[in-house]
């Protein structure tokens, strides 16, 4: 089960000179009794964190054509952004903000990774939308979150 696979990494981690954070990356395809034993697991095992979210499976909101929507495997981009963000947020209430997340998924523009930050999230990661904007979205996005921490 996850809590021996991770107690296992955690007692291996221990034992190195210098141990390394360990963070559990989680699909966005969870429900909520599941995410709520994703923040047992976390506080059992004492792990570093959570990544939300993985890619998800659900085709539910694509607007794309009958045989995209039929195609397998997981999803990233844009159709994630919300599911991440509620998870993020679910996660952060659920634990009373007590677990690191780092928030990714369908952060495409700066707004994106500042709802992340606004649902709890301590971090965030790029993917897509660095695919989709090009590097010059690192750029902005960090210079609206330090606008956002300076206004509060």
């Amino acid at each position: 089960n996850l809590i021996s696979l991770l107690s296992a990494i955690q007692k291996n981690n221990h034992s190195k000179k210098k141990p390394k954070p360990i963070l559990l990356k989680i699909a966005p395809d969870l429900s909520n009794d599941q995410l709520l034993s994703i923040i047992d697991v976390v506080n059992q095992t004492f792990i570093d964190g959570i990544i939300a979210t993985n890619t998800t499976v659900e085709r539910k909101s694509l607007k794309s054509s009958e045989t995209l929507i039929k195609e397998q495997g997981g999803l990233s981009g844009a159709p994630l952004t919300n599911r991440s963000t509620e998870v993020i947020r679910f996660l952060h209430k659920s634990s009373n903000g007590k677990i690191p997340i780092i928030g990714v998924g369908g952060i495409m523009s700066p707004n994106d990774a500042i709802e992340k930050i606004k649902a709890g999230a301590s971090l965030i990661q790029l993917y897509s939308g660095f695919v989709y904007s090009g590097p010059s979205i690192v750029r902005q996005i960090n210079k609206t979150i330090l606008d956002f921490r300076l206004n509060q």
